[in-house]
């Protein structure tokens, strides 16, 4: 009997699934459990103020030292990272004062704050924790909790014991039993739809063969996924881009629509499922590390785009997992074809499960796990208008322009550093942009920018104060990625050689 109840529900899953229909269980059992984490946490709550209050009625030689909670800094919030946001500000305002201060006094004032932000991201930067899973803001009954030590009474401790039961023994058989089907079903779909010639029914047929695929990989991990604004999905061509969280970001978004993949080819199970996918559409792989590889595949990008018949691309710009409390900073590549864009906004509630995938800590093969033995997974999908880039508008200020966008739509943190800092150290540009930034906040707030004008002269004034000859030998001496200061340098240390008669060039060149 046991036997017959357990397909007949895999059967209706799968049903559902292929119709897009749903019964409403699931949002059903997921307002349940919320409503029993609410009311347990109620239960710790009144818990912990009742035994306060006794403790507080004993002597203190006879009250009960409770083992303390450690936590991390931003659970205390004891940065409110001030000087961070006013450095941040000042790099980036483009308002020119009118009155322009002394360099001096504007270095004095920025180097308090510049040591102050320092001591801030050495407590906490905002950069390396989000390549760890974020802090829930309650316990959720699974193994990670907000403190590594959480006090438990019997209410909840029962609780806890069901859930463990009801997650393993009941959820996880299912998840399991639909797991293998869809990945069955999508092995032997693929094959088969690779065979037929006609290009128009082979597109319709992958397009059902994965939508119900996705859908049932899906109810795999009890999701529920609301998508909102679909009035603005891409339909054909064109290139969509999203905030990346794990790898099933690519299952969420496919449960709606259809998707050409661009990334990196992957060992093992992922590269299995890559292998699958692309015998019956096009997909585009590629190696990191091959430099020549690069330019093969913005070829190939290019040429998808322009064909209205191939499906839309997705495209995770980040490059790598973030735990979906921030954007980080988009690669310009995608940015550079100059097609449509269709950001995507994806939003995961951790009340249940935080999808985050920590692949530096953790393989594929044990976050399927983590998934599949979790409570459900909740996640809210933006489709945002279409963007195009503007007439003077390069592909570092369009990718700007769309990663706030949807930083702003999803609730997420706009950041502008690099998500390659997860496993690489700083990059020489990016310390580089950080010094070009802060030149420009000088040349715009101080009288620096009146003397390299001035400086900027100096090589003109000197170069008409020499005979043509003259001038093309030292044109030789001089290499083209020379600085003003440094083509300054070598024409006073050529003077003598030259002989340079004229009373404004060695005035220029004293002064220097």
């Amino acid at each position: 009997m046991i036997f017959l109840v357990f397909w007949f529900l895999i059967l209706l899953l799968i049903f559902l699934a292929v119709t897009g229909k749903t019964l409403g269980l699931r949002e059903y059992y997921v307002n349940t459990l919320v409503y029993i984490f609410e009311w347990g946490a109620t239960l710790n709550e009144q818990y912990e103020e009742e035994e306060g209050s006794v403790e507080e009625d004993m002597p203190e030689d006879f009250q009960h030292k409770k083992p303390r909670r450690s936590s991390s800094a931003s659970d205390l919030g004891i940065i409110n990272r001030e000087k961070s946001d006013i450095i941040d500000a000042k790099l980036h305002e483009t308002n020119v004062p009118e009155a322009k201060q002394t360099t001096v006094s504007v270095l004095v004032d920025d180097t308090l704050d510049f040591i102050t932000a320092g001591m801030e991201a050495v407590i906490e930067d905002q950069v390396t924790n989000r390549f760890s899973a974020a802090q829930l803001p309650s316990w959720n009954l699974l193994s990670r909790t907000k403190y590594s030590f959480h006090f438990f009474n019997w209410q909840l401790t029962l609780l806890w014991i069901a859930g463990f039961m009801f997650r393993y023994y009941v959820l996880v058989p299912c998840r399991i039993a639909l797991f293998g089907i869809a990945i069955v079903l999508m092995i032997v779909s693929t094959s088969i739809i690779g065979l037929v010639p006609n290009a128009k029914v082979r597109k319709f047929l992958n397009r059902r063969c994965m939508l119900m695929c996705m859908r049932i990989y899906s109810r795999a991990f009890s999701s529920v996924i609301r998508f909102h604004d679909k009035e603005n999905r891409a339909n054909k061509g064109g290139i969509c881009v999203a905030n990346h969280t794990s790898p099933i970001d690519v299952m969420v978004l496919s449960c709606d629509n259809c998707y050409a993949m661009i990334g990196q080819k992957q060992a093992g199970f992922l590269g299995f499922l890559q292998t699958t996918l692309s015998r019956s559409e096009h997909h585009i792989w590629f190696e990191r590390g091959e430099a020549g590889d690069r330019a093969k595949v913005m070829d190939r990008m290019r040429e998808h785009v322009n064909d209205e018949n191939k499906l839309p691309i997705i495209i995770f710009p980040e490059g790598t997992c973030i735990n979906n409390t921030s954007v980080m900073m988009f690669k310009k590549g995608s940015f550079e074809i100059g097609s449509t864009i269709y950001p995507i906004a994806v939003k995961y509630d951790t009340r249940l499960t935080d999808a985050f995938w920590n692949s530096s800590a953790q393989s594929y093969g044990r976050y399927l796990w983590s998934m599949m033995t979790s409570w459900a997974i909740i996640c809210d999908v933006w489709y945002l208008p279409a963007m195009t880039r503007g007439e003077n508008e390069d592909s570092i200020s369009f990718a700007k322009r769309v990663k706030r966008a949807i930083a702003k739509k999803g609730g997420l943190i706009d950041l502008e550093w690099d998500g390659a800092l997860k496993r690489e150290r700083v990059s020489s540009k990016l310390v580089t942009l950080q010094q070009k930034l802060y030149f420009e906040r000088l040349a715009r707030t101080t009288t620096l920018n009146a003397m390299l004008e001035e400086k900027s002269s100096d090589i003109l004034n000197i170069m008409q104060g020499i005979s043509e000859e003259e001038r093309d030998e030292l044109l030789k001496q001089i290499d083209e990625q020379d600085d003003e200061e440094e083509m300054i340098r070598k024409i006073s240390s050529l003077k003598p050689k030259f002989k340079i008669g004229d009373h404004d060039a060695d005035e220029h060149i004293k002064s220097d």
